[in-house]
């Protein structure tokens, strides 16, 4: 894993770090009362699997032909060919996060991240600024390879900077800026039937989410597809991202989206004439 986060985004790189310290801190603090169970929905950053039968089911019975047995609803929307998507995380403060792609037939994908960055409130304060400001980034991922567009060197096409790239997206999805983790969390019973809704082209099944987390509640809705997790919008109380702080304002608003779409084909861009391409095994 060092060697594939080496090269990427900051962005992907916090996203990654900050998962196992923030699953210890709900480890300690956030155990479920005894005897409950966890609700069918997306288990992966727990490591839990649930059983597929146990996944709501798609309205008209399908499951997509590329999404293999035992893949948790987040994992079989990375499955899916020939859409778009965009995950956001916007924090209390503020700061958002976002990861709008897209997957083309064969699988390959083209992402494009921003991360806004704003100063603490004592050091706005004391600039008389906000300082605020985006960090932007572009990824391809092509074979299941994965290319950064660097300005500084021509040849970022030929060199690869990270491999198996489904694994990292996954964690993201299943991190705590995704939707995978606060639903791992939350007690039997929080999700209830909401019928049947079109959203993005999608015939899918809604879910409405009310559950309580160390005594806070998290709100919101899901819609599933062909057992895929296609929408989510997820309120998440400030108090449960810091359990120093368990009275803090805001909420962290997770939203997932996804739409269908004639995605052209990705590739990559051809090196300038004169660049060196590597060999295999170079």
């Amino acid at each position: 894993m060092d060697k594939q986060m080496n090269g990427l985004h900051p962005y992907f790189q916090r996203w990654l770090i900050l998962l196992p310290m923030v699953l210890v801190i709900l480890a300690c603090n956030f155990t479920v009362g005894p005897g409950a169970q966890t609700t069918p929905v997306p288990q992966g950053s727990t490591g839990k699997t649930p059983q597929i039968s146990a996944l709501p089911q798609g309205s008209n019975g399908e499951t997509p032909q590329t999404a293999p047995a035992g893949l948790d609803p987040l994992e079989r929307l990375l499955e899916m060919r020939s859409i778009h998507f965009n995950l956001t995380a916007l924090q209390p403060n503020g700061t958002e996060r976002s990861v709008p792609g897209e997957i083309d037939s064969s699988g390959n994908m083209h992402l494009k991240l921003h991360d806004s960055v704003s100063l603490p409130p004592d050091m706005a304060e004391k600039f008389s600024t906000t300082l605020k400001g985006p960090e932007d980034s572009e990824l391809y991922v092509v074979d299941g390879k994965t290319y950064q567009p660097d300005a500084q060197n021509p040849a970022w096409m030929t060199t690869p900077v990270a491999e198996d790239y489904g694994v990292v997206l996954s964690n993201q999805l299943h991190g705590p800026d995704g939707p995978g983790l606060w639903l791992d969390l939350l007690p039997a019973g929080s999700l209830q039937p909401a019928g049947g809704e079109s959203v993005g082209g999608f015939a899918a099944d809604k879910y409405t989410v009310n559950g309580m987390v160390h005594g806070q509640k998290i709100t919101g809705s899901l819609w599933y597809y062909a057992h895929a997790l296609v929408q989510v919008e997820l309120h998440i109380p400030a108090g449960l991202l810091d359990p120093t702080k368990p009275a803090a304002q805001g909420e962290l608003k997770i939203t997932l989206e996804t739409q269908k779409a004639d995605v052209p084909p990705v590739t990559l861009p051809s090196p300038p004439a004169g660049t060196a391409v590597p060999t295999a095994g170079s």
